[in-house]
């Protein structure tokens, strides 16, 4: 009886095996695989033809079968990881010779900078005042901070680069400006050169012991005027701190050449989109931060210099007499603030071709920007600066700055 039993189940067992290799589409009548975001996004290799939803796990030792018989039955091999990665790294070297070239087209006072750090030597030396000589090298190469695969993420990585590269010729720019002027470093000086335009720049070198650090402005600044940066500038461990106020013009600086980098580049953006619409969209997103710095570092060296003249008035007076240094920044702070109006009315302009365009609805509302395209029932919306800026300027426009205003900039 046992023996009969056995022989009846093995029969069985054998009918199941043969019926569902014969028909693989019959066992699996009604049932489809979930269409999970990766198989989305591999769905042409696999041949998947019915997308309905299962509650069963997606690693179902059934589905898995089915795949593999649907790909041996259409001679499908699975995809070579190696192949996908040259093929990834082909399309990210030819977007980044993209943005290269739209820097080159739309923005050649970045690329002027990005040039002229590039012929700098890799190594360097200057005479010292001791009648030595100090030695520097290049800390990154030219791109280094260019990151992402996309357009739109090199478009923004660009700006970064911008802003760090303006750093290194700040600080590299140095050694070959007192060697071409036949000058001596002072050791005990903080030494930068700030380019504006291939005809304008500044060199500064002025004495650290007339700095005070950044971090002492902590006590002084309330909490709801501690901004986005202000833990990494003013209560942070940055060059604001051994080069005090001079460290924060370097930051306006780099903020102002990161910021004329991202105006400069609203066509690029809207290739990298796709449209007009989609363009502007991005280009604001991912402009407004750099922008709002604007009124950060104004902020910033506005009560670094009103607490140096009550605490260290004579560092103060001797500050206010160093022209390298009030000419920087008299020019960058009024750069800087043509920049935000004409970004400003840029993004009005921008508005206007769009919604006579008939392709899109735009609008500016409360500080935000909406963008609509033809045939969504869904806005998109982005803030034209951070929610600082409101409260920073109220401050910068009231009477608090009156005993500085005049003796470096005009408001």
């Amino acid at each position: 009886m046992r023996i009969l039993l056995k022989l009846v189940l093995l029969g069985v067992v054998v009918f199941l095996f043969l019926f569902c290799s014969g028909n693989p589409g019959k066992r699996m009548k009604g049932i489809s695989a979930p269409f999970s975001s990766e198989m989305k996004n591999s769905h042409k290799d696999v041949n998947i033809t019915n997308t309905r939803t299962y509650k069963d796990r997606s690693d179902d030792p059934v589905v898995t079968v089915e795949t593999m018989v649907r790909e041996m039955r259409n001679n499908n091999p699975p995809p070579d990881p190696e192949e996908i990665r040259r093929q990834r790294n082909l399309a990210r070297s030819a977007n980044v010779e993209w943005i290269k070239e739209s820097t080159r087209e739309y923005s050649p006072d970045s690329w002027y900078l990005f040039m002229q750090y590039e012929n700098l030597p890799l190594m360097t030396e200057a005479s010292t005042d001791d009648d030595g000589t100090i030695t520097t090298q290049k800390a990154v190469e030219t791109f280094h901070y260019l990151r992402g695969r996309t357009r739109l993420d090199l478009l923004a990585s660009m700006e970064t680069n911008v802003h760090e590269i303006a750093h290194a010729y700040f600080d590299q720019n140095v050694f070959r400006y007192v060697r071409e002027n036949n000058l001596i470093m002072d050791w005990d000086n903080v030494h930068g050169y700030i380019y504006i335009s291939p005809s304008k720049g500044f060199y500064i070198t002025y004495p650290l012991k007339s700095m005070f650090p950044s971090r002492e402005l902590v006590e002084v600044i309330s909490a709801d005027l501690r901004t986005y940066r202000f833990e990494t500038y003013i209560d942070g461990t940055t060059s604001t701190q051994s080069e005090g106020v001079i460290g924060l013009l370097n930051e306006l600086y780099a903020y102002y050449t990161g910021s004329r980098y991202c105006f400069d580049m609203l066509d690029p953006y809207k290739t990298a989109a796709g449209s007009e619409a989609a363009g502007l969209f991005e280009w604001v997103t991912r402009t407004q931060s750099t922008m709002s710095a604007f009124y950060e570092f104004d902020f910033f060296i506005s009560e670094y210099l009103l607490y140096m003249k009550k605490n260290y008035a004579a560092n103060y007076e001797k500050l206010k007499l160093y022209r390298p240094f009030t000419e920087a920044y008299k020019t960058i702070y009024t750069l800087y603030k043509e920049l935000i109006n004409n970004y400003q009315e840029r993004i009005r302009d921008e508005v206007k071709l769009l919604n006579s365009s008939g392709n899109a609805e735009a609008k500016t509302e409360k500080g935000w920007l909406w963008v609509r395209v033809e045939n969504s029932n869904v806005s998109s919306g982005a803030p034209i600066f951070s929610e600082y800026r409101e409260t920073l300027s109220t401050v910068l426009e009231s009477r608090r700055y009156w005993e500085i205003d005049g003796d470096f900039i005009t408001r």
